[in-house]
């Protein structure tokens, strides 16, 4: 598994998102608790979550029991008001059975000019390691742009696949340019990508990097990119660790990119997604 850095935070590739997939009853604990199994096996240690996703942060925390030490923790605050955030993150370390999250994020940018002091605080006491912004939206990217050029962001999460790349015109030269880590969500569109294909791609010319599915393409595709630091593809499978995980040892050259995203071209139909 290759790694990349987040502000002084080593990172692998692929990485692990719980939006859903970990949204579950106590009684399903025991494939939660595989999945990460597979991650530590696997290299892909790093877990993102968030107080938006329900009850994930507190099954990550009974899951991943005994075995803290293993894992990068990514979470969130999602709320607004300078007390209410600090109840919501409180209530995080204690859900996720820790005293020290590695990365906390200002989701969906919600409140940030409250939170962002907050977290430089936590940041200072040794509380957290990286001061994070999120956003899905491209109508909300001019405004994470302004505040990663302020200097006080170390990352950011973002939506950006083969379909969504509006995130290529100025938030990745900035996080470039600023050394700013990124975080990437939806690698293969929630899943879209995989299954509105209206016919198969060739992966023939992917064989002598590894590639052996169209998932893997589609995320060696981001990680061809050196600004792109860890993608978090969820799953509901412990098998679909290992498939994805293989993807973070995958070396692609430029042309190879080129022809991946040619392939998603001819191979995906119209629809919520657009081509740019």
């Amino acid at each position: 598994m290759q790694t990349r850095m987040i502000k002084g935070l080593e990172t692998p590739v692929i990485g692990m998102g719980s939006a859903g997939s970990f949204d579950v009853s106590m009684d399903e604990i025991g494939v939660r608790r595989q999945i990460l199994e597979n991650c530590v096996a696997q290299g892909s240690n790093f877990v993102d979550t968030s107080p938006m996703y329900r009850r994930s942060e507190q099954v990550i925390g009974v899951a991943m029991e005994g075995m803290r030490d293993k894992f990068q923790l990514a979470t969130k605050v999602w709320c607004s008001g300078k007390e209410t955030g600090e109840k919501q993150m409180a209530r995080s370390f204690e859900l996720l059975k820790t005293d020290y999250i590695e990365v906390m994020q200002i989701h969906n940018l919600v409140d940030w000019r409250t939170h962002l002091p907050v977290l430089e605080e936590m940041k200072a006491d040794g509380r957290i390691g990286v001061i994070g912004l999120t956003h899905y939206s491209p109508a909300a990217l001019p405004e994470m742009a302004e505040i990663m050029r302020s200097g006080r962001i170390d990352s950011i999460q973002i939506s950006y696949n083969v379909m969504e790349r509006e995130v290529e015109e100025e938030i990745l030269p900035l996080a470039g340019e600023m050394g700013i880590g990124v975080i990437v969500m939806r690698p293969v569109g929630n899943g879209l990508l995989i299954r509105n294909l209206e016919r198969e791609p060739d992966l023939a010319p992917l064989a002598e990097f590894g590639i052996e599915t169209w998932g893997q393409a589609l995320m060696a595709w981001l990680l061809a990119d050196a600004r792109v630091t860890t993608l978090i593809p969820a799953t509901r499978r412990p098998e679909r660790i290992v498939e994805n995980a293989a993807a973070g040892s995958v070396t692609i050259p430029p042309e190879t990119r080129d022809y991946i995203l040619e392939e998603a071209r001819r191979c995906l139909r119209p629809g919520r997604y657009t081509l740019a």
